[in-house]
């Protein structure tokens, strides 16, 4: 099914908004996305979907982001899966507005995103006010992720709300650093190829270019089903800031929060990303997942069967 309406909303600065103007992708490297774009979806919608795609970074700010606004757009017009409504109105975390939404994306999100950038410096009694508005939105996107919704983090996303305990457990890791730099070329593994959300991967090269991240805590196996990781035995392993004694990176996994539904993805940085096809057709299954269309086990990976 395609929506007859696109639904995207122009990026609108009536929450915080992002400071910096950042560089669109080109008209070519649109079309790039549109080509590595899945035509459909892995599963067919239950139902109409609507999907946030949410934006607002503090602190280092990914070039890139713009790059996420276009490609999850085009993934949700093109396969037909969700309806993409790109804003930054943290108005939409509203527990009025968020029910409108199935999943919302967090693209390369960071610092605490329904706070002003530089908070600490407004009077106190704005400081107050925006204080008392992020507990607010905190308290409703819980309400609505645990109830049943989905969200969907890419790369920097893990970063965001860095003053909120939840958050950890919300995600399933902390970002800890990049060891392997922009433009590091690193080979993966597949820890679960038989799940629905790891479709995509099966038959992949397994070897990307990308910013590697390394997670810190509270990621552990034990809460949460990883879909792909570093392969170390192939990756270098000497880069300086490893400090992971266990040999485990993950890169993507799936998780529950409540009855809500969490994907994350690491890859997001470099920008020829967003037109690898199978990185698009991966991030297209995560997203129907948290919209609960694609329905894949989420059972944390230390407790699956052997």
């Amino acid at each position: 099914m395609r929506w007859l309406a696109v639904g995207v909303l122009a990026v609108m600065m009536a929450g915080w908004g992002t400071a910096a103007q950042m560089k669109e992708p080109t008209a070519a490297e649109v079309e790039k996305m549109k080509a590595a774009a899945p035509e459909g979806p892995q599963v067919a919608p239950q139902k109409a979907r609507k999907v946030l795609v949410f934006s607002i970074s503090w602190g280092f700010k990914h070039d890139s982001i713009p790059y996420g606004r276009k490609v999850f757009e085009i993934l949700g017009t093109k396969s037909g899966a969700y309806e993409p409504v790109i804003s930054d109105d943290i108005s939409n975390f509203e527990p009025g507005k968020l029910a409108q939404f199935d999943a919302v994306i967090f693209n390369n999100t960071n610092n605490e995103i329904f706070l002003p950038e530089e908070v600490d410096k407004l009077p106190a009694e704005e400081q107050g006010r925006a204080r008392q508005r992020d507990e607010q939105l905190k308290k409703s996107f819980v309400e609505w992720l645990s109830g049943g919704k989905g969200l969907m983090v890419v790369h920097a996303g893990v970063a965001s709300f860095r003053l909120w305990p939840e958050y950890g457990n919300i995600v399933g890791a902390r970002f800890e650093n990049h060891p392997w730099g922009s433009g590091s070329t690193v080979f993966l593994k597949v820890d679960d190829p038989a799940n629905p959300a790891a479709a995509a991967l099966r038959g992949w090269d397994l070897k990307v270019r990308d910013e590697i991240y390394q997670m810190a805590v509270p990621y552990s196996r034990e809460n949460l089903r990883v879909l792909l990781s570093l392969d170390t035995g192939k990756t270098d392993m000497t880069k300086k800031g490893i400090v992971r004694k266990d040999g485990d990176f993950a890169m993507s996994w799936i998780k529950s929060y409540g009855k809500g539904r969490v994907f994350y993805n690491a890859f997001g940085h470099d920008h020829d990303i967003f037109w690898n096809p199978v990185v698009l057709r991966h991030w297209l299954d995560g997203i129907q997942f948290a919209t609960g269309d694609l329905q894949a086990d989420a059972t944390p990976s230390a407790k699956v069967a052997k």
